[in-house]
């Protein structure tokens, strides 16, 4: 799920973007049950039994019935409940018979739905084509896989990200005023942008830094290196905007979410944390089960806090999908230290059990 709420705040230069993200895993813990029912003498209890009952099954409140039908020529397996109070808890089943070849007469897996309906049937003349391939030594043997869900278990991550964003008209109230009018230009893959100095220093430490020492001079020119022309015109947009910036990317297209990495990298290198928040609050929406690792690099690398912490729990929520891919491998084998940062996330857990009981 995900939500993005904007909310006013007392300072009317400002405005907070609540921006929260859900994940939830659920796993099943399936508990199987095996019980194999040998009837010695089958032949002879053919000729004299209707019904036959099997013997308790470990751990469960229910037995198998055996039914003889001789008009239909058939024989019919049912479960009973051997405790009013209990439920059948059974997802699945499989049943086979087992001959001298091997098992026969096997059933593909099935639902269960009631205890009303035959478990399984099969035609005596069957039996008796098969002969002992069948029934070595008379005996039936007949074995049942019963699957049942013990619990269920939700594992949810949830993430709140509050990007508070300022109008830098506000920004530069707080420059002095005398300096507004003079101009910076920088040359980027040799071409020029120009800008207000006021607004990139109100706007970063860095260009503060850079550009404090020559505030007397009327203009100049600064070259930026390791940052391409088309994201540092984004950098410039978002600082010279008159008003409240928001980049609107679109998740399903490449080209916008390939332009978002070089931006947050070059908002931690201008060291613009409204734009930085802005970059990670994107970026976690775009993480999948299969660029987990890589998004955590690229956090790490750009000292990207929120979108760190945030991967690592998307991690920890499938890390049984991906400890074993060779990314996560490799950055554990590099950083062992990261495995242990990933378990210690917090997620939050709520067990789901079936009702086994039911009230009088």
């Amino acid at each position: 799920t995900d939500i993005i709420q904007e909310m006013p705040t007392s300072n009317g230069d400002q405005i907070v973007t609540k921006h929260d993200l859900h994940h939830c895993r659920t796993k099943c813990y399936v508990k199987i049950t095996n019980f194999v029912w040998s009837i010695a003498n089958f032949w002879n209890i053919y000729n004299f039994m209707d019904t036959l009952t099997s013997s308790d099954i470990k751990g469960e409140p229910y037995k198998i019935n055996m039914c003889i039908n001789r008009k239909n020529n058939k024989l019919y397996l049912f479960i009973r409940c051997t405790d009013y109070k209990e439920q059948i808890n059974i997802y699945r089943y499989n049943i086979y018979i087992q001959g001298t070849e091997g098992a026969i007469l096997c059933t593909n897996w099935k639902r269960f739905y009631s205890n009303t309906d035959p478990l399984y049937e099969v035609c005596f003349q069957t039996f008796r084509l098969k002969g002992t391939k069948c029934l070595p030594n008379n005996t039936l043997s007949i074995h049942f896989t019963f699957e049942s869900y013990e619990n269920i278990v939700h594992i949810t991550m949830y993430e709140n990200m509050m990007i508070e964003t300022q109008k830098l008209t506000e920004a530069m109230n707080n420059f002095a005023s005398h300096e507004s009018n003079l101009f910076v230009t920088f040359v980027v893959d040799g071409k020029r942008l120009r800008v207000n100095k006021s607004l990139v220093c109100a706007a970063s430490p860095v260009f503060n830094e850079m550009l404090k020492k020559r505030i007397e001079d009327i203009e100049e020119e600064i070259e930026i290196i390791d940052v391409e022309y088309s994201i540092f015109q984004i950098v410039i947009f978002y600082i010279t905007t008159k008003d409240v910036f928001e980049c609107k990317f679109d998740a399903y297209n490449d080209d916008k979410k390939s332009t978002l990495i070089p931006l947050l990298a070059a908002a931690h290198k201008f060291d613009i944390i409204g734009l930085k928040g802005m970059c990670e609050k994107y970026l976690t929406s775009l993480i999948t089960k299969e660029n987990a690792v890589t998004y955590l690099n690229i956090a790490i690398n750009n000292n990207a806090v929120n979108l760190a912490n945030y991967a690592k729990r998307f991690i920890k929520l499938h890390l049984d999908d991906i400890k074993y891919t060779t990314e996560f491998l490799e950055k554990i084998k590099i950083n062992p230290e990261i495995l242990l940062e990933i378990v210690e996330q917090k997620t939050f857990e709520e067990r789901a059990s079936y009702i086994k009981y039911i009230d009088d």
